[in-house]
């Protein structure tokens, strides 16, 4: 029997943020309704973003948005009150959701990320 991989992962985190997926359409919205929200984008460094996104490496994630390595946070992520808003994406919105499933983890309570990632939202013609 195999062990629980990256399908599994996905599912708990989709459980953990529930509604919080959103659509581009309503991601759009949720934007334009807060505009100091933090675009992250949790895709390696070159990937196609959407514009204004700040990068943060998946694998990286857990170092820079923890409060408590001072060493290796980043205050771009880290700085932020718990309740700040986030939009986090990435290419097709499965490493997306296992980042925004990390900053849940870690006490951030605002997180989004968009249905189907930056492909969904450059089809939606955003």
């Amino acid at each position: 029997m195999p062990f629980p991989g990256f399908v599994a992962k996905i599912q708990e985190a989709e459980a953990a943020l529930g509604a919080n997926v959103l659509e581009p359409a309503a991601a759009k919205a949720f934007l334009d309704a807060n505009p100091t929200t933090l675009i992250l984008d949790v895709q390696d460094p070159g990937s196609d973003m959407i514009p204004g996104s700040y990068n943060a490496s998946l694998g990286t994630l857990f170092f820079k948005a923890s409060t408590d390595l001072a060493d290796f946070s980043d205050p771009k992520i880290a700085g932020l009150a718990p309740d700040a808003p986030i939009l986090v994406n990435c290419g097709l919105g499965g490493q997306a959701k296992l980042g925004a499933k990390i900053l849940l983890d870690y006490g951030y309570t605002n997180v989004k990320t968009i249905e189907g990632g930056c492909v969904a939202w450059k089809k939606a013609g955003l």
